[in-house]
């Protein structure tokens, strides 16, 4: 016990002034009175003197210790006791999901160890945490047992993978400090000795054979196919050869099954080489395991990247054609009216008889750009009819084009330029350059391609599309999403519906952390318009329940003791309680002393 302001009690020498008040007793004396009738009256003339043995009743005790307990508040009393906060880790993360061979899931049997051993310990607080997406604190302070028990039943498993690294710190962090007495961790994952000393390890689960998807991703295999590329990744990790079956979905119509045979711990590749058009596409793997998070993945349609184009030309009606082309829209400008700032918001640009006044910060295609412009300095001739010399069969640009079938009627050679590489070659000099600058891919014809008429000018709409695609990237493999991996909200979108329904604000150009499921989530923007973006777990470390590597903790050798733990608790609030009660008594006592005369 210990006073934090000992000073206090200096108060104490007032204790004798409520003895001197005592000191001053009633003196009697003798009067002659015709009646005993006067009897009060004489009473209430009573004389006083200082002096004689004091008359010490129970109400003097009583104020005695009143004061003595107010100068006790004054000085601030309290305990030394001992505490023992401890620390519960629960592993939360996607792994935790899979079934043992009882039926109930890892996190399951985590919660209930974890609430059995809390219960058996005496904890006098309850630090609690969750490993997923990211490790936290549930409601960012300690908490009461009975609260903690609460919180452990409450908890949810999250379909985001485990980060080990941040677990791990975690743990090498609580496991040092002085803060608590235990940790005790629940997990699929187990330690790697030596174990800290204040580490109470759980672990929970057993191997299972499981068979999983891994990448589901989706592209289009040349500039303008309606149709789409699907490839998505196939694990077997288990200790036997496997036939395993693969069944595409899209907008709930089956649009294709493929089956493949892995071998013991094998992963693999299967496409489905033309999709038909859909919004949304779901795979699921056959047959099932104990693991079913990994035996569902999701694609979208918008995963495979719609090409906006802005079109420079004085002709702007040159521009027709380019929005029938799948996934591709088309925003016209005159020279005049251009910006560079219009640039910000598209994915090429087309110049057609102009070039910009500085580097464009997008990929570009110049049209007959004008000689001596000062950005990409050409230096042309013009030509009529044109005659196409030479060209590379194997560049992608000239793939599949029959040259022989073009008809230009007129357009400029370019002399040599110092940056950029001829592709196709006329009499004269070059007919199509390309090359980098600054990170962007650049075009330029000595014809005009323009506009696009599809099949009624085959083999111009062929290289139209080629050089389209080689500025867009198109041929690329969609990345996708994952799910604990945080995405930058797209401009104009201002909410995101999560898969299991919930409305979430958000807003443009911040990270979106609520992806801890995995499904679908529909981008809300201008109108309400509903973009949908699949998140997958996407991550075969986390299927491979056979190979799990143990956390290694580094616990620092200058920790203080956990038996140094200890906590003071305050008596004053208790002081002030008792005084209360004190002064509440005496004055019923008091109110019932002067009473009973009057009832007698």
């Amino acid at each position: 016990m210990g006073l934090l302001n000992p000073s206090a009690l200096i108060f104490f020498a007032i204790v004798p002034a409520l003895v001197l008040a005592y000191l001053t007793r009633e003196r009697p004396s003798r009067v002659t009175v015709s009646s005993v009738l006067a009897f009060r009256a004489i009473h209430a003339m009573r004389k006083e003197r200082f002096g004689g043995m004091p008359k010490l009743d129970w109400s003097f005790f009583l104020e005695l210790l009143i004061l003595s307990l107010a100068v006790l508040a004054m000085a601030r009393p309290y305990l030394i006791r001992r505490a023992r906060p401890i620390a519960i880790v629960l592993d939360n993360s996607a792994a935790m999901q899979a079934r043992s061979r009882d039926g109930a899931t890892r996190f399951e049997r985590a919660r209930k160890e974890t609430d059995a051993m809390l219960s058996n310990s005496d904890a006098s607080t309850v630090e609690f945490y969750l490993t997923a997406p990211q490790p936290h604190q549930v409601k960012g302070e300690a908490m009461s047992p009975t609260e903690a028990h609460f919180q452990i039943a409450q908890a949810s498993a999250s379909d985001a993978p485990a980060d080990a690294a941040a677990m791990t710190n975690l743990l090498a962090e609580l496991s040092s400090s002085g803060r608590v007495a235990e940790v005790i961790f629940a997990s699929s994952r187990a330690l790697a000795p030596p174990t800290p000393p204040r580490i109470n390890a759980i672990t929970v689960g057993d191997t299972i054979d499981n068979y999983a998807l891994g990448s589901f991703m989706l592209r289009r295999e040349t500039f303008g196919a309606e149709a789409l590329h699907a490839r998505i990744t196939v694990a077997n990790f288990s200790p036997q050869s496997q036939d395993l079956s693969i069944t595409v979905s899209g907008d709930d119509k089956t649009l294709g099954t493929a089956k493949t045979t892995l071998g013991p711990r094998e992963t693999g590749v299967v496409g489905f080489p033309s999709l038909g058009a859909a919004n949304l596409y779901k795979a699921e793997l056959a047959p099932s395991d104990g693991f079913a998070l990994d035996n569902i993945a999701y694609a979208t349609a918008g995963s495979v990247k719609t090409v906006s184009i802005l079109f420079v030309s004085p002709h702007p009606a040159d521009a027709q054609g380019l929005d029938t082309i799948p996934g591709v829209t088309v925003l016209t400008k005159s020279p005049d009216a251009f910006t560079p700032a219009e640039l910000n918001n598209i994915d090429l640009a087309i110049f057609e008889f102009a070039a910009p006044k500085e580097l464009p910060t997008v990929n570009a295609m110049l049209v007959m750009p004008p000689a001596g412009d000062p950005v990409f300095g050409f230096s042309t001739a013009a030509v009529a009819p044109v005659q196409i010399a030479r060209w590379n069969p194997i560049d992608p640009l000239n793939d599949a084009v029959n040259f022989r079938l073009l008809n230009l009627r007129e357009g400029e050679v370019f002399a040599t330029h110092p940056w950029m590489a001829s592709c196709l070659d006329g009499a004269g000099g070059a007919l199509l350059l390309r090359g980098e600058r600054q990170g962007h891919r650049f075009l330029a014809t000595g014809f005009n391609p323009f506009p696009y008429l599809g099949k009624r000018n085959l083999p111009m709409s062929i290289l139209t599309l080629n050089a389209l695609g080689y500025l867009a990237g198109v041929g690329a493999n969609s990345q996708g999403y994952r799910t604990g991996q945080p995405w930058l909200v797209p401009a104009g979108v201002h909410d995101v519906v999560l898969p299991s329904g919930t409305d979430v604000p958000a807003k443009p150009g911040t990270l979106f952390t609520d992806v801890a499921a995995q499904g679908i989530y529909q981008l809300v923007g201008p109108g309400s318009l509903e973009t949908p973006r699949a998140v997958n777990l996407g991550d075969l470390a986390t299927s491979d329940f056979e190979n799990v590597q143990p956390l290694k903790i580094e616990a620092a050798k200058n920790a203080p003791a956990p038996e140094e733990l200890s906590g003071k608790s305050s008596l004053t609030s208790y002081l002030l309680a008792a005084i209360l009660a004190l002064l509440a008594l005496e004055a019923m006592l008091l109110y019932r002393r002067r009473r009973m005369p009057l009832e007698a």
